[in-house]
């Protein structure tokens, strides 16, 4: 009997754990695109994020096609460092349309960017999958 019940048990935790798919973090990503500039341009004052493209009326863009750069794009995004509030000097804006149609923008500056209402340190592995 008690045989029986360690067998049930493992049986409902393998169960559980085949349910519980670990997602991957462009999961619900339906396109990215990203607008910017030279990032290591000079301007005269700080870009901000409304007045991008007042500034840089011909921006290079950039669709993220391929599942593996969301999900890779994505997971830069979800491990990045938090930092006191303050506005990037604006020097590319990514777009991720979710699959309900809603969009969020980050605003990338060299330094620091916003996400969310946030403010975070700019990885570099995201300025480098920019420049690319």
């Amino acid at each position: 009997m008690k045989k029986l019940h360690t067998l049930l048990l493992l049986g409902a935790v393998a169960l559980t754990a085949c349910q519980n798919k670990p997602t991957s973090p462009g999961e619900n990503v339906k396109a990215i695109t990203i607008k910017y500039t030279e990032l290591g341009r000079k301007t005269l004052f700080k870009i901000t994020c409304d007045n991008f493209e007042t500034n840089f009326p011909k921006p290079l863009v950039m669709n993220v096609m391929s599942k593996p750069a969301m999900d890779s794009l994505m997971a830069v995004l979800s491990d990045m460092k938090r930092m006191d509030d303050e506005e990037p000097d604006v020097r590319a804006k990514i777009f991720i349309t979710n699959k309900d149609n809603k969009t969020d923008t980050v605003c990338v500056g060299i330094t620091t960017l916003k996400y969310q209402h946030s403010t975070y340190e700019t990885p570099q592995k995201l300025l480098m999958m920019i420049q690319q």
